[in-house]
């Protein structure tokens, strides 16, 4: 026999169990990376037909030289011309100062099309050389031509095929145990045929076509199978992801080129061994001192089965420490990649509570000073309302009553502020110097104005925020819940008595954080009682009598601002004052008060019972337009107090449900509210909760990878004892005890696994913590149930694949104990 080709079909049909799970390590590889490329290719292709629907040109010719245009247009590498207006933004600079921008205007600049978009670039740059012309790019479609630097092809070509040859080199890594297992099985096969003739280079064949076979049927599966998943997936994200050969190119070079190497690698241990070794089986024995193994830990616990498979494992150290160390390293990466996850849901389920139950709101509080209109004409159109409240994210919206309102005693909230929340924040520490400037000397006051001066302090001690609640958000408050109750009576009112600040609002002396993020801190900050009364100026009536003395005010300063422009000393940077030297915000806080005076002597307010106290828990002050002083009321009262009615809103706010968050949910929110910290924030989750699916993902692929060589590995090393089995058969083991004693093996194996993983995954998962707890605020959370799941694959894995090359042990041992006789 001359050939000796068709032997590697012979061996791989002996075993087609073990072929069969080495392919799908193969495919599921394959399929992992060609859904991966072919995805990211249609998109590719996608993004260049829709930037040519727009602008269907590569390069743009720019001169006035009818001439050369012509010539350019006639050029064979031009398939498509046309001409149009083109505008180029240019630097001038003019000598004396930094410059400035101009924009140069085209009529008859020359768009064309070449034959070749991947070589854009370099086209343009010879053409624009033999032509003497400038000319530019259609930079929106070079980028997906990957023409936009000079090294994007080179770069994005190395990193693909990085990617493949790291997915290679699990999947040729499947295949080069197997063919092992295969040569360690067949090396007396190998010797004889070396007796009676066949060479070294012959044998290297039938391991070579071995890989192959293994290798191409998995390639074609998973291709096949990767184009299936690339099509579902096109679907879901409405994406035209059909079959393309370019992106089977980088796997087939990196699959094959690194399975070439490593079956250079396998024939090795036919072709370096004597045929005379190979038959007498020589190559398995080693050359080592006999040492002794107790019983152990294992033959303590289960007697002689335990202690014969403690002396199996330790005998062969290497499969042993290979096989954990896979383990190991699948089951710190599952706790270490679930553990992140936990500590940043954590985290940010944490962060919720600093937004309260609606974590966005867009509001404009209408005041004495500032009208509804006025308010209103700063909130996004009732049509982008509604678009906010259909985005995927929100469960919930909801109208916002509010306004900032005016108590009529500065003592209701100045009197019972804490000596905490006074002297820590620098909201206390503000409260506190317009406490003292309420009264006042001329020496004391600000330019020397008195009036100005108690006017914006009084401003500033008086104003609380208002907000009308209906029966269910009374009832959603109860959560924070202090004293009393949410049920309130005709004014009865609820109010805040504690709350949260960021350590940007600390006071400079008490900020101390040494992290990369600000922590929060919580705060008492002020001591109501229950039954204690506030009395709130008439709203509706305040707010009235200062637009009438606004409009005469703002008459006055017109005035005497066109005066002004006639004098020839005239500078607009100047401050416009009235008679008694103010100007028009001085002013605005003197009308203030004495308007508010005048009401409060006339009894024109309202008096409200406290009959409930909040302490909004984590829920930060500051956002979505909440301040430390803030009063919840029943609607009816709030409308009683503003004169507002249902349509009179002050803005909207949502319920949103992190888990039902997207890049594109929360961008579409930011298109709205830009300047949302909560927005913001979820970004930034969305970001890092896919990149911790990713990183999972991989850890499940690698672990799936490895699960397919120790499932091999096993079932071959146990074909391969069937005589030591058979012999054991002999001297008296029944076969259950003989099943019971191998398994035992993977109950050792899965043991030391687990716990060596275990603890790595931990000590991993704390350092990722106090990394991490640096950079962003994060609670601690260990997967602990990661370990159970762990021992649980693992031991199907191990144990599993054990059983399943023993459940077929013949009953009768004769033909095994011939093996290698």
């Amino acid at each position: 026999m001359r050939d000796y080709k068709k032997l590697a079909v012979y061996y791989l049909k002996a075993s087609k169990r073990r072929c069969a799970i080495t392919i799908i390590g193969v495919m599921i590889t394959v399929i992992v990376l060609y859904t991966g490329l072919n995805f990211l290719y249609s998109y590719m292709l996608q993004q260049q037909k829709e930037v040519r629907k727009e602008a269907d040109y590569e390069i743009v010719f720019l001169t006035d030289d009818q001439e050369k245009l012509s010539q350019i247009a006639s050029d064979e590498r031009v398939i498509q011309a046309y001409t149009g207006k083109y505008a180029v933004q240019e630097w001038e600079d003019d000598g004396e100062d930094d410059g400035r921008l101009t924009q140069k205007v085209y009529d008859n600049a020359l768009y064309v099309n070449t034959g070749h978009p991947y070589r854009m670039t370099k086209i343009m740059e010879e053409m624009t050389a033999d032509y003497d012309v400038e000319a530019e790019l259609n930079w929106n479609l070079s980028t997906w031509y990957l023409q936009d630097t000079e090294e994007g092809f080179a770069v994005l070509l190395i990193v693909v095929l990085l990617v493949a040859y790291i997915f290679a080199i699990f999947a040729v890594g499947v295949i080069r145990n197997t063919i092992q297992m295969f040569t360690m099985e067949q090396v007396k096969d190998y010797g004889i045929l070396r007796c009676i003739g066949a060479t070294k280079g012959q044998l290297a064949v039938i391991i070579y076509r071995m890989g192959a076979v293994l290798e191409i049927t998995g390639l074609l599966a998973g291709v096949i199978a990767g184009w299936i998943v690339s099509m579902i997936l096109g679907f879901i994200f409405k994406l035209s992801a059909g079959f393309h050969i370019i992106p089977v190119i980088p796997i087939l070079v990196t699959y094959l080129g690194d399975l070439y190497f490593l079956m250079r690698e396998n024939s090795k241990l036919v072709t370096k061994i004597t045929p005379v070794s190979a038959v007498r089986g020589e190559f398995r024995v080693k050359k080592e001192k006999l040492r002794r193994h107790g019983a152990g830990l294992m033959g303590k616990i289960f007697g002689i089965e335990g202690a014969y498979a403690r002396k199996s494992v330790l005998r062969n150290r290497g499969r042993f420490i290979k096989t954990v160390t896979a383990m190991v390293f699948s089951i710190s990466a599952i706790i270490v990649v679930c553990s992140c996850f936990g500590m940043l849901r954590k985290s940010f389920q944490d962060m919720e509570d600093n937004y309260g139950e609606y974590q966005i709101q867009i509001v404009q509080t209408p005041s004495a000073d500032v009208d509804l209109g006025e308010a209103q004409s700063s909130l996004p159109s009732a049509e982008a309302f509604r678009e906010l409240s259909r985005n995927v994210s929100v469960e919930e919206s909801k109208k916002i009553y509010a306004c900032m309102a005016d108590v009529t005693d500065v003592e209701d909230y100045g009197g019972k502020i804490t000596e905490e929340y006074k002297t820590k924040t620098m909201a206390g520490e503000y409260y506190s110097r317009y406490l003292d400037q309420l009264h006042v000397t001329k020496e004391e006051a600000r330019d020397g104005d008195v009036e100005f001066t108690e006017g914006m302090a009084d401003s500033m001690m008086r104003t609380v925020r208002v907000v009308g609640c209906d029966t269910e958000e009374l009832d959603g408050l109860d959560r924070y819940l202090k004293e009393g109750t949410t049920k309130l009576s005709e004014n009865g009112i609820l109010v805040v008595a504690g709350g949260s600040v960021k350590s940007w609002d600390l006071s400079e002396q008490e900020d101390e954080t040494d992290t990369l993020y600000d922590m929060t801190y919580h705060f008492d900050t002020y001591q109501f009682e229950l039954g204690d009364t506030i009395k709130l100026v008439d709203f509706d009536l305040f707010q009235k009598e200062c637009q009438k003395v606004t409009e005469k005010r703002e008459a006055e300063f017109d005035k005497l601002e066109a005066e002004a422009k006639k004098s020839e000393t005239y500078d607009a940077k100047d401050e416009i004052k009235n008679a008694e030297g103010r100007g028009r915000m001085t002013q605005r806080y003197v009308d203030s008060k004495r308007i508010k005076d005048q009401l409060i002597a006339e009894g024109h307010y309202k008096t409200y019972k406290v009959e409930g106290i909040l302490d909004l828990g984590a829920q930060l002050f500051e956002v979505n337009g909440n301040c430390d002083r803030q009063i919840y009321m029943r609607q009816a009262d709030y409308f009683a107090l503003t004169g507002y009615g249902e349509n009179d809103i002050s803005g909207m706010k949502y319920k949103i449900n992190p888990e039902s968050l997207s890049t594109s949910a929360v961008n579409e929110m930011l298109s709205y509210v830009d300047d949302s910290l909560y927005a913001e924030a979820m970004m930034m989750y969305v970001s890092i909760k896919g990149f911790v699916r990713y990183a999972l993902a991989a850890v499940l692929l690698i672990f799936t990878i490895s699960s397919v060589n120790i499932v091999n590995t096993t079932i071959g090393n146990l074909h391969m004892r069937r005589k030591e089995l058979a012999q054991l058969r002999v001297i008296g083991m029944s076969r259950k005890r003989l099943i019971k004693t191998v398994m035992l093996e993977g109950v050792m194996t899965t043991i030391v696994s687990n716990v060596i993983g275990f603890v790595i995954g931990i000590a991993f998962s704390f350092g990722l913590f106090y990394y991490l707890d640096m950079v962003i605020s994060v609670s601690r959370s260990i997967a602990w149930w990661a370990f159970g799941v762990g021992v649980a694959a693992s031991g199907l894995i191990i144990c599993g694949s054990i059983y399943l090359a023993l459940r077929d042990l013949p009953n009768a041992v004769v033909e095994d104990l011939k093996v290698e006789e």
